[in-house]
């Protein structure tokens, strides 16, 4: 672990998927949720933070599995989620 007692993102992906769960849950916050499709899959990847690291969890909600689960640091793995989010113009 890191320094007093929090989790890093190297110690994050060292975990097994049991454990990766049980931290997201107990510890990170809930952000945002997006879909990925490929030929064969859909996921909905729900993004988490601990206040360190970034948490996407990748689910399939079809046949009821998890298939990833990976920490992250660098921002701009964050560009797909700012597809979703819709901003409106006022004028006074």
């Amino acid at each position: 672990m890191g320094g007093r007692g929090t989790m890093t993102s190297t110690d994050f992906e060292k975990l097994p998927r049991e454990k990766k769960c049980k931290y997201v849950w107990n510890r990170c916050n809930f952000l945002a949720t997006r879909f990925h499709h490929d030929q064969q899959r859909r996921f909905r990847i729900n993004l988490y933070h601990n206040g360190r690291f970034f948490v996407e969890i990748w689910y399939n909600s079809k046949y009821d599995y998890i298939g990833d689960i990976f920490s992250f640091t660098d921002t701009k793995l964050l560009d797909p989620y700012l597809e979703g989010i819709r901003l409106k113009t006022y004028q006074e």
